[in-house]
């Protein structure tokens, strides 16, 4: 970008009271040019680069501002396609790996077309000691009966801010699955903006996060549907630590002609600390009458039956509360369509490899 702005981003739709500074994220960014990922691409998915992105009119969750700002300052666009019919049995795995002192900005687009299938893996990553800051922009188009499988796992350093941004749209039947984890960092802000346009086309988002130290996460997702039949499930687990702080925006959005749409959210929250600080917006927006939309949020400590249960199993306070954060995050790990990055991702979490564990 060249010089230092203060960008606005992840504004929710519908703006709530002013005076909960809820309603979006600011940032001071300074990014310039890409890092390159270190890719390993599966038979059938084909890459180039463009000079401009390929869907200049496709919303994020950061919205417009970033989308302006980020088009301006990046010079190529990383492609990957999975043509029409193409059923990659690997994933597209992508590694972004950042250096002390970066300021980096990538867009990336991907298509998945008609009858294709594939599976994307991110990893953005960085030394613990590691500062500076980077943002990933990607947008994706996914055809008719298509499939896209999306993982995007941000465990950068401790004073390094990220943003990952994350633009799509569906066609009829299309299916597109999203998982987020975030497992370290300064500030980091994400969120999507995801078009179900196509008749019976459907998103299932699983999220995961822990925050810890004075970590700070700023999250705006926002499954919008149009098209008739469409079904989206937001599934949010998280665990705030020490003095850190999290506001989650999820809005599903049932515009008018959304007939016989379905939307469901959902976010679990476990608070280490008495010092985190835990904000959530979960929103339901309908214009059509022919449509169901359910929201629901578990904040707080653990159930005092639970803890009575598992103390008197031997274990103590201090070991409950781990074992249930751990296992908050290890439940979306799972879920994870990738046996090699499920396992270096457990690894990197302390858990070891599966030799290790032998």
């Amino acid at each position: 970008m060249g010089e230092t702005k203060n960008i606005r981003l992840n504004r929710l739709p519908a703006i709530t009271w002013y005076w909960l500074n809820m309603n979006e994220a600011s940032v001071d960014a300074d990014l310039e040019g890409p890092v390159q990922a270190q890719a390993e691409a599966p038979k059938g998915v084909s890459f180039r680069e463009e000079k401009a992105d390929l869907f200049p009119d496709q919303p994020t969750g950061a919205g417009k501002a970033f989308n302006k700002a980020a088009e301006a300052a990046a010079d190529s666009v990383q492609v990957w396609t999975a043509a029409e019919g193409v059923k990659a049995t690997d994933p597209l795995r992508l590694k972004y790996q950042y250096k002390d002192g970066d300021k980096a900005l990538n867009l990336v687009n991907i298509v998945a077309e008609k009858d294709s299938d594939m599976t994307v893996v991110m990893d953005y990553s960085s030394a613990p000691e590691a500062s500076g800051a980077a943002a990933v922009q990607t947008k994706f188009s996914v055809g008719e009966n298509a499939v896209l499988r999306l993982v995007q796992i941000v465990r950068v350093g401790q004073k390094f801010s990220f943003i990952n941004d994350l633009g799509g749209r569906t066609g009829s039947h299309a299916r597109v699955e999203v998982i987020h984890m975030v497992l370290s960092g300064d500030k980091v802000y994400q969120g999507y903006q995801i078009d179900l346009a196509g008749e019976k086309s459907s998103l299932k988002t699983d999220i995961a996060y822990q925050v810890s130290g004075d970590g700070h996460l700023d999250m705006n997702y926002f499954a919008n549907h149009t098209g008739r039949k469409t079904e989206c499930e937001i599934n949010v687990n998280g665990v705030l630590r020490d003095k850190a702080s999290k506001i989650l925006r999820a809005t599903i959005d049932l515009k008018r002609g959304a007939v016989g749409a379905v939307g469901n959210e959902k976010e679990d929250v476990l608070l280490m600390d008495d010092g985190v600080r835990n904000q959530t917006i979960p929103l339901i927006l309908c214009t059509e009458e022919d449509v169901v939309g359910n929201h629901g949020a578990t904040i707080g400590r653990l159930d005092e039956s639970l803890m009575f249960y598992l103390e008197s199993r031997g274990l103590n306070k201090e070991e409950i509360y781990e074992m249930m954060a751990k296992a908050r995050i290890d439940a979306t790990l799972r879920m994870i369509p990738d046996e090699k990055t499920k396992e270096e991702i457990n690894a990197y979490l302390g858990g070891g490899t599966e030799d290790d564990r032998d």
